[in-house]
């Protein structure tokens, strides 16, 4: 209960960020894609032969009043049912109820299926002044609780929204569950929950890193309008 409570204070804890000078005006239309590089072709015996595939990708724009997660925090619920099982039906409906009553949030959008091996999903947030932050997840499938993301990323920069910028993504443990083969399973009974729950950390600095600290996508944010 405690670290639930804890979780859902962080999710929705004002996080400081100071945006260089300027005058901001306006919104923006920003498309985010995510390539999924966990192919056999790529990481050889490392992974399973068919790939690993990323699930059905779900982000928010949102103002500094809200972080849906952060490195070394704790996951909250609606990040821990992305990490173990893929569904995102907690984050959308959180980020939604966040957007309809005006509390921080701009855009909700979401994914209809998996990102492939060598693949890409592309969605759609609109950015204001006031919310120019975007977050984006999804789990690296079939694993135990790892997860692909961009976290609080601004797209507002000396006043001015970016045109675009492109970069890597690796694979991050959120810290709720002990497993560390790519499993995922169904039934609960085979879950390991990490007990005390750990923080979200970079997958790397854990010694059982199966991706052995190399990329596992790419990320391209574009903006349109």
């Amino acid at each position: 209960m405690i670290r639930k409570l804890i979780a859902f204070v962080l999710a929705l804890a004002v996080f400081e960020v100071v945006l260089a000078e300027g005058h901001c005006t306006g919104r923006a239309l920003y498309r985010v894609t995510f390539r999924n590089l966990l192919t056999p072709e790529n990481f050889g015996d490392l992974i399973p032969e068919t790939g690993l595939v990323f699930s059905p990708l779900a982000g928010a724009s949102h103002s500094n009043r809200i972080s849906f997660f952060t490195i070394r925090g704790f996951a909250s619920p609606q990040v821990e049912q992305i990490a173990e099982t893929g569904q995102n039906g907690r984050f959308v409906r959180l980020a939604r109820n966040l957007k309809y009553s005006r509390r921080g949030v701009l855009s909700v959008s979401a994914a209809n299926g998996p990102t492939m091996p060598g693949n890409t999903t592309t969605l759609y947030f609109f950015v204001d002044c006031a919310h120019p932050f975007i977050t984006m997840l999804g789990m690296i499938a079939p694993s135990p609780d790892w997860i692909v993301q961009l976290n609080n990323r601004p797209l507002i920069r000396d006043g001015e929204f970016i045109s675009g910028e492109n970069g890597t993504l690796i694979a991050y443990d959120t810290g709720t569950d002990d497993g560390r083969e790519f499993t995922s399973p169904v039934d609960a009974s085979l879950d390991m929950p990490t007990e005390p729950q750990q923080n979200i950390a970079p997958l790397v600095e854990d010694e059982t890193d199966r991706f052995e600290g190399r990329i596992v996508g790419m990320f391209y944010i574009q903006r349109v309008k």
